[in-house]
C-alpha cells in the first residue's frame, strides 16, 4: 500500500473487512482504502438494519464544471427526502464519489442502500433520478444497476455486491478538483445487531 492525495492506495484484488475477504474492482492504479472502508461500513450497516437490502447504483454527469459538490449534496438530500416520503423509509444509506478524467467536467458514481422489503423494483427511483437530475446533466446508463441482499442469499450476493460497488473506490479519476471539493461522501448509518452474515 502507498499514499496518494493523503489517502492510502490498495493494490490487491481482494480486500478484508471485519475478518471477511471480498473481491474488489480496483483498476490498475488501485483503490483508496478510506473509500473502501466507508462503502463497506455503510453497506454492512444497511444489512444489519434491514431484513432485505436493495443496493442501487447510478452515475450522474453534469453540464458544467463546479469547484464544489453542493449541487450533488442537495440532490442526494432531495432524493433521500423523496424516498423517505414515498416508501415510509427512515434509514437510507449512500456513498458517492467525484471523478474527472479526460472530460473537463466532473461526474459522480453513487450507490444507495435501501429497505428492499418496501421496494419491489427500483424503476420509480430510476425515473425520479433521471427527471430530477436533468436540470444539471444526465443520469448515465449503468449495467446491472441493482442487487437485493437477504439472509437467504447473503453468502453469494454480499460479495457480488461488494465487488460491484468497490469500483467507486478506484484511484483513477480522483484528486482532480479544487481544495473545497471532496472526492467522496457517505451516509452515517449506525449498524444494529448483525442479521445477515457471509462466511466467504
Amino acid at each position: 500500500m502507498n499514499k496518494r492525495n493523503r489517502k492510502t492506495v490498495y493494490l490487491e484484488n481482494k480486500y478484508e473487512y471485519k475478518g471477511v475477504s471480498y473481491p474488489i474492482l480496483q483498476g490498475p492504479q488501485g483503490a483508496y482504502v478510506q473509500i473502501l472502508n466507508k462503502t463497506l461500513e455503510q453497506l454492512h450497516a444497511a444489512v444489519s438494519i434491514h431484513n432485505r437490502v436493495l443496493v442501487y447504483r447510478f452515475d450522474l454527469h453534469v453540464n458544467y464544471y463546479e469547484k464544489d459538490n453542493q449541487r450533488l449534496s442537495k440532490f442526494i438530500n432531495r432524493l433521500k427526502t423523496w424516498i423517505s416520503r414515498e416508501y415510509s423509509m427512515n434509514h437510507i444509506g449512500y456513498i458517492w464519489v467525484r471523478e474527472m478524467e479526460k472530460s473537463k467536467k466532473q461526474h459522480y458514481h453513487v450507490a444507495i442502500f435501501l429497505d428492499g422489503n418496501k421496494i419491489q423494483h427500483p424503476n420509480r427511483i430510476k425515473q425520479y433520478i433521471e427527471r430530477t437530475w436533468a436540470v444539471h446533466g444526465h443520469a448515465a446508463y449503468v449495467p446491472k444497476p441493482f442487487y437485493y441482499i437477504d439472509k437467504h442469499n447473503a453468502d453469494t450476493k454480499l460479495p457480488e455486491t461488494v465487488r460491484r460497488i468497490s469500483y467507486l473506490a478506484k484511484v483513477r479519476g480522483k484528486g482532480y478538483r479544487d481544495r473545497q471539493a471532496k472526492d467522496y461522501s457517505a451516509s452515517r448509518l449506525n449498524p444494529r445487531l448483525q442479521a445477515m452474515t457471509t462466511t466467504k
